[in-house]
């Protein structure tokens, strides 16, 4: 996949140095607030795309929330996808949830599983199709991702227990003193 580029919210294309590398990288940036403009880019970038084969990532829940679940989906990258005939993979990333230290904000060591699912035709559909396709792919998305964030939390279950033994202990000593 030497040939990819991802869809980000407008508003990262002016934070530097970040947005103009991002830029320069050929990612697709749209008005999240502006639904028509939005959808005007993603059509042009849609059509660039096809002519120069060019993969395009996109992240249908759109904000992530680190709630260690798969949100609801929006309905813009299943649109682009129907409108031009081109198949959806899905990519599921584990949870995080064992490298990152929400109290310390800070990022640990250990693993994650990123895995690309069977792709999905599009071939065929039509815009009347597109909430069918959406709880599809959301459906296939959440038990690949379940599925491996429990394997991931079964390789890191003595870390995961060491740190709650830690904050076990941290409780116990702030309350005797």
């Amino acid at each position: 996949m030497n040939k990819t580029t991802v869809v980000a919210k407008r508003e990262l294309l002016y934070i530097p140095p970040f947005g103009l590398c991002a830029y320069l990288c050929g990612l697709v940036f749209i008005d999240r607030y502006a639904t028509d403009k939005a959808k005007n880019t993603m059509n042009q970038a849609m059509e660039r795309l096809k002519r120069n084969n060019i993969k395009l990532w996109i992240f249908p829940e759109g904000t992530r929330r680190n709630t260690g679940a798969i949100h609801e989906f929006k309905k813009g990258a299943f649109n682009v996808a129907v409108q031009a005939q081109v198949p959806i993979i899905p990519v599921v990333i584990s949870s995080y949830t064992t490298f990152l230290d929400k109290k310390l904000k800070i990022f640990e060591s250990s693993e994650i599983i990123i895995e690309a699912l069977p792709e999905i035709s599009t071939k065929g559909l039509s815009h009347n199709d597109i909430n069918q396709l959406m709880q599809k792919s959301r459906k296939l998305m959440i038990e690949k991702y379940n599925e491996n964030t429990q394997e991931i939390l079964m390789k890191n279950s003595h870390k995961i227990m060491k740190e709650k033994s830690y904050n076990i202990q941290e409780t116990l000593s702030s309350t005797t003193h």
